[in-house]
C-alpha cells in the first residue's frame, strides 16, 4: 500500500482519471465492472467496499492522525499476490540507471580521464541465480556449490547480506530431501537462541516432513543437552542448573567479601579464564568460586560447554555415541568460536568428519570472550588431520554477493575493513543509492536530537507537532515505518540520551541488550515465585505468579511474564527447562521485527539482523574505536571489524554521527572523529549538519473576494 500523497498515488489517480472519467462518477455510479475492466480489479473492490460502508475506522489518539482505510494490513497481498491498486510510474532515476548502470571504480579526474582510486572499489556483479533443478536451483552459483558438497570437511567464508543462513539451510534440506541423509543424522549449531529459532523456521519450510527431527542448538544449549542426559560422566549431581549472572557475581561477592563492581570484575576475570583454559580454574579466587558452586548444586554458564568437553574427553564412549547420532555437523558464526567451543566441535567432528563450518573473519568481534579470528586456518588443518593422509581435504568456498546493502555501503564498509588480513569478502550486486551520510553534532543530546529528526523526516511525521514544527517531510514522500529503523551505538551508556529524544518525540522504541535474561529482577522473582499446582500448566503458574508480584508493586512482572511466556511454549511444562532458558536467554534475543517501533542496539547485539536504514552514533576517535589508553593491534582490529558488521547491517541508507563534546568518563570532553571516518572515499559520503526542522513554506491568507 502506498500512502495517500505518494506519487505513485498520484499517478494512478491521473491514470485513473484519463481512463474512467470524473472522479465523482467514479465513487458514486459508475458499474464495477466498467472500473475493473478499466482501471484494475483490485480498484474496483475498493470502489465496492466503500459504496456499500465497509470501511475501517481508526480513532486518532495522543496526537496521532486517526486512519481510514479499505483493506486490513496483510489483506492486499493476499487478494492480489501483489498487484497494486494503480500501476505504478517507472521512475526517471530508475530508467536512467538501467540505461547506464553505475560501476564503482570508473572515478574520473577533473580532465576527463579515469584514474585509479586510492581504495578498494567494487565490480557490480549479476545476482541471478544458477540454472538448476530441485532444491538448489534457488541458489546462486556459489550457494550451489557450499551445498553440493556433503562429503568431508567444508569451510564457506561468507560475507554481510551474501546468503549465509539460507545456504546452511539449504544444504541440510539438500541432504535429508535429495541425498538420502536422515534427518536425524544432521545437527546444526550456532550462537543464539533467536539464530536457532529462525534456522528451525527456515527448514521447516524446506523440509515440512522433517524439519523437527534436525537437531538445531546454539553451543550452550547444546552442552547442556549432553550434561542433563550424561551428569555423572560430567561429575554433576541430578537436579543441578545454571546459576544466572546477578547470581554468579552475588555468590562470589558474598564468598570471597567484594562490593559488587568488584565481584564483577572477578566474575569477568574467572570467566575469561574458563573459556581459554577449558574450565580449569586456577588460583584462589577461583577455587573458592568452584566450592561455593557445588555446595549449592549450580553451575557457571560457561560450565556448559567446558564440562561437556571433560566428559566427551575422558569417557571415548560418549564420544563415540555422539559422532554415530549426528554424521552431518554444520556450525555457524564460525568466527565466533572461542577455545571451548572449538574443542567441543572438534570431538564432535574430528578428523576427516562431515563437518560445515561457515562464517566471515572480517565480522570477528568477539576476542574479549576469547573467540579467536584465526581459527579458519586452524580448522583447515584440524578438520584434515596433519597425520591422516586418507582424511579429504578441506573444500574452501566463498560466497561474497552482498544481496543486502547497497552499493554504496558495499564499497564504503568493503574500503572500512581494507586492511584486515582476509580483505573485504563483497561483491556488489545493489545499485549505488544514496551516499553514505556523515553528520556532526555539537553534543551527545544534539546528536540523539538530530537521530529523531532525520527519522520524522523520512517516514514523514507521525503527530501533528512533528508535522507542524517543520521536522517532517510532507506525507506521502516516503513509505518508511518505525520497524525499518536503527541506531546502533559501542556502549550501553550512549542510550539514555537516546531515549530521552525518543519519549519526547514520542516515536515508539526498543531496547535490547545483551544482558542475560534472569539478571533482570522481575525476571528471578517470577522464576522464585513459580508454583507447581497439580494440573495447571505452566503458562497458567507463570500468570499466577506474575499476578502476585503485579499486586505486590513490581513494576516489571507483566514484561517478565511476556518473557518467560515465550520460553515455555517450547518448555513442555517442564519447570527445571524453563530456568535453564531464561538462563541461556539474553534480552536482545526478544528483539522481534514485526513490532513496529525502532530499535535502539549496542553494535554487538545488531549482529545477524539488517534494517532499511541504520544510524551509527557516537562515532569518535576514544569511543569507536573503544580505547582507554594505548589499544594494541588486535584491539584496534576487533574495532574496525565492529564497526564493518555495523555498517552491514544497513540495506538502503547508512547515517553516521559524532559530537564535538561529550560526557565522557565522568565530565564534558572534547570529542574527535573516529579514524575509520578517513578510510571511506569522499566520493562516497554526503557530509552535512545534523538534522535539523525542516523550513516551513510561508502560508499565504486567502482573500475572500
Amino acid at each position: 500500500a502506498s500512502a495517500a500523497g505518494s506519487r505513485t498515488v498520484a499517478h494512478g489517480y491521473g491514470q485513473a482519471i484519463a481512463k474512467l472519467g470524473p472522479e465523482l462518477a467514479i465513487l458514486q455510479s459508475m458499474p464495477v465492472e466498467d472500473i475493473a475492466r478499466g482501471g484494475s480489479p483490485l480498484l474496483a473492490e475498493a470502489i465496492t467496499r466503500l459504496r456499500a460502508g465497509q470501511v475501517i475506522c481508526e480513532a486518532g489518539y495522543d496526537g496521532e492522525y486517526g486512519v481510514i482505510r479499505l483493506f486490513e494490513e496483510n489483506e492486499l497481498a493476499r487478494l492480489t499476490a501483489g498487484e497494486l491498486l494503480f500501476d505504478a510510474p517507472i521512475s526517471k532515476r530508475r530508467r536512467a540507471e538501467a540505461a547506464k548502470p553505475q560501476v564503482p571504480g570508473t572515478a574520473a579526474a577533473d580532465n576527463g580521464e579515469a584514474v585509479a582510486p586510492a581504495r578498494p572499489r567494487l565490480r557490480l556483479v549479476s545476482s541471478q541465480a544458477t540454472a538448476g533443478s530441485g532444491l538448489l536451483a534457488q541458489l546462486d552459483a556459489d550457494q550451489r556449490s557450499a551445498a553440493e558438497a556433503i562429503d568431508g570437511p567444508l569451510l564457506i567464508i561468507a560475507g554481510p547480506g551474501s546468503g549465509k543462513t539460507r545456504t546452511l539451510t539449504y544444504r541440510i534440506a539438500h541432504l535429508v530431501a535429495e541425498r538420502g541423509v536422515a534427518a536425524e543424522a544432521c545437527l546444526a549449531i550456532t550462537f543464539t537462541r533467536r539464530a536457532a529459532a529462525e534456522m528451525r523456521d527456515r527448514l521447516a519450510a524446506l523440509l515440512p516432513d522433517g524439519a523437527e527431527r534436525v537437531a538445531v542448538h546454539t553451543f550452550h544449549s547444546l552442552g547442556l543437552s549432553i550434561l542433563r542426559e550424561h551428569a555423572n560422566a560430567a561429575g554433576l549431581r541430578p537436579g543441578f542448573r545454571v546459576a544466572g549472572e546477578a547470581e554468579r557475581a552475588g555468590l562470589i561477592g558474598a564468598t570471597l567479601d567484594l562490593p559488587g563492581r568488584e565481584a564483577q570484575r572477578v566474575l569477568r576475570a574467572i570467566s575469561r579464564e574458563k573459556r581459554m583454559r577449558g574450565g580449569v580454574g586456577t588460583g584462589e579466587a577461583t577455587a573458592a568460586y568452584e566450592g561455593a558452586l557445588a555446595e549449592r548444586n549450580w553451575i557457571d554458564f560457561d560450565d556448559l560447554i567446558a564440562l561437556a568437553v571433560r566428559a566427551l574427553s575422558r569417557h571415548a564412549d560418549l564420544a563415540a555415541h555422539y559422532r554415530k547420532r549426528w554424521r552431518w555437523v554444520s556450525v555457524d558464526e564460525f568466527q565466533d568460536l572461542d577455545e571451548q567451543q572449538y574443542r567441543l566441535l572438534m570431538l564432535l567432528a574430528p578428523a576427516g568428519s562431515n563437518l560445515c563450518a561457515i562464517g566471515d573473519p572480517n565480522q570477528a568481534i568477539y576476542g574479549f570472550r576469547g573467540a579467536d579470528a584465526s581459527g579458519f586456518e586452524r580448522f583447515r588443518q584440524d578438520s584434515c588431520g596433519l597425520a591422516a593422509t586418507t582424511a579429504p581435504a578441506t573444500r574452501l568456498v566463498r560466497l561474497a554477493r552482498n544481496y543486502r546493502s547497497s552499493g554504496s555501503i558495499v564499497t564504503a564498509s568493503a574500503q572500512v575493513i581494507a586492511s584486515s588480513p582476509s580483505g573485504p569478502i563483497a561483491e556488489v550486486v545493489r545499485d549505488m543509492h544514496e551516499r553514505v551520510a556523515v553528520h556532526t553534532a555539537a553534543t551527545e543530546r544534539a546528536e540523539a536530537e538530530s537521530v529523531v529528526a532525520a527519522i520524522e523526516q523520512m517516514i514523514g511525521g507521525h503527530t501533528f507537532f512533528s508535522i507542524d514544527s517543520g521536522r517532517a517531510m510532507p506525507a506521502g514522500q516516503s513509505q518508511r515505518v518505525f520497524s525499518d529503523f536503527a541506531v546502533l551505538y559501542r556502549t550501553e551508556t550512549q542510550a539514555a540520551p537516546l531515549c530521552e529524544a525518543f519519549e519526547r518525540s514520542g516515536i515508539p522504541y526498543k531496547k535490547n541488550s545483551h544482558r542475560p535474561l534472569t539478571d533482570e529482577p522481575s525476571v528471578q522473582a517470577l522464576l522464585q515465585e513459580l508454583g507447581d499446582h497439580e494440573g495447571a500448566t505452566l503458562a497458567d503458574d507463570l500468570r499466577t505468579a506474575a499476578e502476585r508480584l503485579a499486586e505486590r508493586g513490581d513494576a516489571g512482572a507483566t514484561i517478565a511474564l511476556q518473557r518467560l511466556t515465550a520460553l515455555a511454549r517450547s518448555c513442555s511444562n517442564d519447570r527445571i527447562r524453563l530456568k535453564d532458558l531464561a538462563a541461556l536467554t539474553s534480552d536482545a534475543e526478544f528483539w522481534d521485527a514485526r513490532a513496529d517501533r525502532v530499535s535502539l542496539l549496542t553494535l554487538h547485539a545488531a549482529k545477524g539482523l539488517e534494517f532499511a536504514v541504520v544510524f551509527i552514533v557516537g562515532l569518535e576517535d576514544g569511543l569507536l574505536p573503544l580505547r582507554w589508553d594505548e589499544a594494541d593491534e588486535e584491539e584496534m582490529a576487533e574495532e574496525r571489524r565492529l564497526f564493518y558488521v555495523g555498517m552491514t547491517r544497513a540495506k538502503d541508507r547508512l547515517i553516521l554521527s559524532h559530537a564535538r563534546q561529550r560526557l565522557w568518563r565522568g565530565r564534558v570532553r572534547p570529542r574527535e572523529p573516529s579514524p575509520f571516518l578517513r578510510d571511506i572515499e569522499a566520493e562516497l559520503v554526503k557530509h552535512q549538519p545534523a538534522y535539523a526542522a525542516r523550513a516551513k513554506p510561508q502560508e499565504r491568507q486567502l482573500k475572500l473576494l
